[in-house]
Order: C-alpha cells, then structure tokens, then sequence
C-alpha cells in the first residue's frame, strides 16, 4: 500500500525542484531519502538562514519550499516571509509538531500552503506531497500558459502595429504613418503621385493585375526617390513621397527626372507588358497633403500625365473655395425658402404673342437675385440639384395654378437618377390642377446623348404621361438627331452660343441653319435663346425659327411682375 502511494505521489512530483530545511540531524536524514526519490532535485538547508541563501542562489529551478517551523537562527515562518518577497506564489509547506498552537496560526495568517504534523506519518506525507505537487504544477502551466498568452499578444501587437502603418499589397507606410510624420517634421515637402486611368487597367486586364502592377510601382518608386524621403500609400491608386526639404524648388528636378523615368519604363506582368503615367501635387507644409491634393486635382483639369505645384492663389483653389462657401449658402437657401423661380417669355415668332414662360432659379440674398452661374456647379458637387428642381416645380406649380399659362422647367439628369421624377410630377398636376401639357420639361442635350437607359426610359414616360420634352442648349455637345428622334423630343433649343452672334458671325449662322432645317425635316418646333436684339430677332425669323427667348423680349422677372404682365 505505501508504495503504491509513493508512486501515486511521485507521478506528480517527478518533475519538480524542492528546497527542504530542517535542524534536526536525523528528520532531515531520513526525510531526504523519501524526498529524493519523489523529486527531480531536492536543495537541503540546516536552518532558516541557510535556507534563505540555498533559495538565492536556486531561485530560478525551486518550485516549492518544505521546512521545519521552530530552527535556530531564522525561524521557517520567517525565512518563507523573505522568500515571498521575491517570489509571492512560491508553494510552502510547513513541518510542525502539535505542542506549537503559536506557529500554527502564525502560519495560517502568513498564508503556508499545507502542513506536515510531526511525529511524520508517510500516509499523510504522501498525501500532502502530493496535493501540494498538483497546486504547484497547475501554477506552472497557468504561468506557461499566461507567458505564452503574452507572447501571443505581443506578436498580435506587433502583427496589428504594422498592418497600422504598412499596406499589406505594396508594403509602403500607410496614411495613418504619414499624418503622425507630418506633425513631427514642421518643414517637409509633399510629392502626391495619381496613376492616371487605373480603373481602365483594372477593368482591362482584372484586379490580380492590378494589385501586381501598384506592387510594382511602389518597387519601382522605392528605388527611385531620394535619399531621406519617405513613400506612403494614401489611397488606391495614390501614392506620396515625403521629402524632408521645404523648399519645393529643391524638389522640382528630381520630380521631373522621376516623370522622364516612368514614362519610358515598362512594367512586365506574365506576357502584359504596362505603361504607367501620373498626374502629381506638389505641396510645402502646413497642410500639405490637402494642399498637393488640391495641386493634382488642378493638374489634372488641364491634363493628366502633368505635375502642379500647389499656389494659394491659383484659380483652381480659388473656384474650390468659391464652390465650398456657395455649398453652405445653397443649403441655407434652401432652408429659408430664398430659392424662387424668375420667369423669362418665350415669344411665337409669327404673333410676337408669349406662349409660355421658363422659370430660372435665383438665389436671394440681401434683396439681389443671384444668378445659377454662381451656385448650379457648387449644388451639382454636393448633390443638391434635385433639391432645387422639386422647389421650383413645387411653386411654379403653385403659381400657375390659377391660370392659363404655360411654362417650363429644367430638368437636370441627377433629377432623372433619382427615379422619382414621373411621380412627383403626377403629385403636383393632381394637386393644382394643371395639365401635363402646359408644362415643358427643358433637360439638357448631353442628357439626350449620355443618358442611361433608365434616364431615357424616364424621359419617355413623362412624354407618354402628357409633358412637353424640350431639349435645352442644342449644339452645345455631341449633337444627334437619331437620338432625339427616338427619344420622341416635342422641341428644340438653340444653343445661345450661336444666337447671340447670329447677325455677324457666319459660322454660327451655318450652324444654326443646319439645325433648323433638320429640326423642320423631323418636325420638331425650334427655339432660338439669347435674342437680345432685333437683327438677331430678324435673323433667326427668316430662318424659319419658331420661336423666340432673350432680353429683346424681356428680362427674367420674380414672381410679382411676371403674374402682373401674364394678366397684361
């Protein structure tokens, strides 16, 4: 039976370190033999001093501490004090006779882990060996396991560190290291690289080409750049080289050379072989990512494969800000109800008597009427043009509904991508009462030739549904009669750009001719804008225009005066 149960013990203790301390000659002789053979090393100390300086000196392998309570010298409850302060979970198991009640609750308030009773029975040691091995292993693999948990954390910082700051395709810094680099560098210049037409070469040759090439051109620009500067990647197809020097001069040649070099190289994926090109930004701090990217976006309007240096005063930046502050006014407009139509006559040509009127949306502010030439482009960036387009219909609507005028609207595209156009238009008829064919719905040519089907599909519903499709500023874009023809178009527009100058311009008076006389061919009425005087009203007269819109005829005019001259 004892030695099943030393077996049963040793299974657990095998592995383990002890640091066994007894005074007596005799209890430490045979108490080290049983020790022995559980243990993998047992550390033998006379008292608590030697005790205390064996665990020094073993500190690293001791897994558990066995010793005798009453020794000279340095007691075992204090010896095991001092070595909790290096080691507060070390395991300790106390060896007490029952006449030391004292030491007993000593212990139990210092926190031993288990006790032997002397005189020792191998039972009971055994038992308490044992136990005291499976607390002690169960701590070590909790450690291991929490060490190992750390380690795996760690790694995971590190992993998440660097997808942080490295793109996983290209293996550049991302925006994020840039933004923290740019506020610890107060004087750096930013070079904003775009690939122009990127889309077309993802589309062409699919996106696992694509990837392949942005790798290559991070390859490419990362052995290129100059000594201390820095390549991130910002976005998709962007990329930014952080250049320590202020001044932009400094950065003009190697920006250049730079350009000459990726233009004639090609980049060789399998049996493709690409030709890159860039539109670049370049900006000085502060600011100078926004800045650069200001710088390209201006680039690119004259023309890609080009590098801008960023100007505080350019018109580009000037037009960005124009359109940010007019964004905030049109928005405000639109709240306060100060957006309204002004109403400019149409006249038959042959009874100089109005037929309708077209309603122009102006901005009112401090009693002056603004016209679309400042806010139409702003409102078209944020996407408020449907917002304006169901305000005017709403009080044109509102406005006519007493009478017996016809009138006219424009119809911009985004409002034909809103699908919604067809029902908001049945709302307002049934609501005040007037017929679909007074009402003209003047959208522009580019929509006649660039629109999608669902756009189209749009446009010949509101025909069928009794509305008046006019197509306003014809000649202006990709001119196409085949197109208009199918659409079913009611009429067409001249291009005010050829009116205006009719009466001295040959040109346009060819151009306006070849208009009219198909538009006569497919019989479709025309309309000639911008008549502002009565050589141009002739003119266009005798070219058998049907119909006339300019200042010769009159001014836009706000609501008032223009209820006041239809009851004229």
């Amino acid at each position: 039976m004892k030695t099943i149960k030393t077996h049963e013990a040793k299974g657990h203790t095998e592995n383990l370190n002890v640091l066994y301390v007894e005074d007596e000659y005799d209890i430490r002789k045979k108490m080290l033999k049983i020790l022995e053979m559980l243990y993998a090393n047992v550390y033998v100390a006379v008292d608590g001093v030697d005790g205390l300086q064996t665990y020094h000196q073993n500190r690293d392998t001791i897994d558990l501490v066995i010793a005798d309570i009453t020794m000279p010298n340095m007691d075992g409850l204090e010896m095991i004090e001092e070595i909790r302060l290096h080691d507060p979970d070390i395991h300790a198991i106390i060896v007490t006779a029952h006449n030391e009640p004292e030491y007993i609750i000593k212990a139990i308030n210092t926190g031993i882990d288990n006790f032997v009773v002397k005189p020792i029975e191998m039972q009971q040691l055994m038992s308490v060996l044992a136990k005291s091995a499976k607390t002690v292993r169960m701590r070590k693999e909790n450690k291991t396991y929490a060490s190992h948990l750390e380690k795996m954390l760690e790694q995971k910082k590190v992993q998440l560190e660097h997808s942080y700051m490295y793109d996983s395709l290209t293996g550049c810094l991302k925006k994020e290291k840039l933004d923290y680099n740019v506020k610890n560098s107060p004087l750096h210049t930013l070079i904003l690289c775009n690939i122009d037409n990127f889309d077309s070469i993802n589309s062409t040759y699919g996106y696992e080409i694509g990837d392949r090439l942005l790798y290559l051109f991070a390859e490419y620009l990362r052995h290129h750049i100059q000594e201390g500067e820095t390549l991130y990647r910002v976005a998709s197809d962007e990329f930014v080289i952080l250049s320590p020097m202020s001044a932009i001069e400094d950065t003009i040649r190697p920006i250049e050379l730079l350009y000459q070099r990726i233009q004639s190289y090609y980049f060789n994926i399998e049996d493709i072989s690409i030709n890159l090109t860039c539109t670049c930004g370049i900006a000085s701090s502060p600011n100078a990512l926004v800045k650069a990217h200001a710088a390209m976006k201006e680039a690119r309007a004259i023309g890609k494969n080009r590098y801008h240096v960023f100007q505080e005063d350019s018109d580009y930046i000037t037009r960005q800000k124009n359109n940010i502050e007019w964004m905030r006014k049109i928005r405000i407009a639109l709240n306060e109800k100060r957006i309204v139509p002004y109403f400019q006559p149409i006249i038959d040509n042959q009874t100089l008597q109005i037929v309708k009127y077209e309603a122009l949306a102006r901005i009112i502010e401090d009693d002056t009427a603004i016209t679309p030439y400042y806010f139409l482009e702003p409102a078209k960036l944020v996407g408020l043009l449907p917002s304006i387009t169901r305000t005017m219909l709403e009080q044109c609507f509102a406005i006519f509904t007493d009478t017996n005028t016809s009138f006219s609207v424009n119809i911009t595209e985004e409002d034909l991508q809103n699908s919604d156009l067809p029902s908001m238009l049945g709302d307002l008829t049934q609501r005040y009462a007037i017929d679909p064919s007074r009402v003209t719905l003047e959208i522009l040519e580019n929509i006649s030739v660039n629109g999608t089907n669902e756009s189209i599909s749009q446009l010949r519903e509101l025909s069928r549904m009794g509305y008046t499709i006019a197509i306003d500023d014809f000649g202006s874009d990709k001119s196409n009669f085949y197109r208009i023809h199918s659409m079913q178009v009611d009429m067409i527009k001249i291009d005010g750009a050829y009116i205006q100058d009719i009466d001295s311009n040959m040109t346009s008076e060819l151009i306006v001719h070849s208009i009219v006389s198909l538009a006569q061919a497919m019989g479709i009425p025309t309309v000639a804008e911008y008549v502002s005087s009565e050589s141009i009203y002739n003119k266009i007269k005798k070219m058998g225009v049907n119909y006339s819109q300019g200042f010769y005829f009159g001014e836009p005019m706000p609501m008032e005066i223009s209820k006041g001259r239809m009851q004229n």
